[in-house]
């Protein structure tokens, strides 16, 4: 028994990991397909804000709240939301 519910909860990570990878390719293929890309209405980034969410992110992750698939998910976002464009 303990056997299938390793295999049940292996198979259901696994199952989360693809939707996610899914969600991120469509995202960025409606990122890709949108030729006005960002322009004047772009909203202002506020750097301290986002580097805040990133050490909360961090902290959670170390609280154990969150796999590491959904963290460095979250993470790469932020960071992508910091870099210069």
């Amino acid at each position: 028994m303990a056997k299938s519910k390793a295999s049940y909860e292996r198979r259901m990570r696994e199952t989360a990991k693809k939707e996610r990878a899914d969600a991120k390719r469509e995202r960025r293929l409606t990122r890709s397909d949108d030729p006005s890309g960002p322009g004047e209405d772009a909203p202002e980034i506020d750097e301290n804000a986002l580097l805040a969410e990133l050490a909360e992110l961090h902290a959670a992750f170390d609280r154990e709240e969150m796999e590491f698939e959904e963290f460095e998910e979250k993470r790469d976002l932020l960071i992508a939301q910091l870099a210069p464009s």
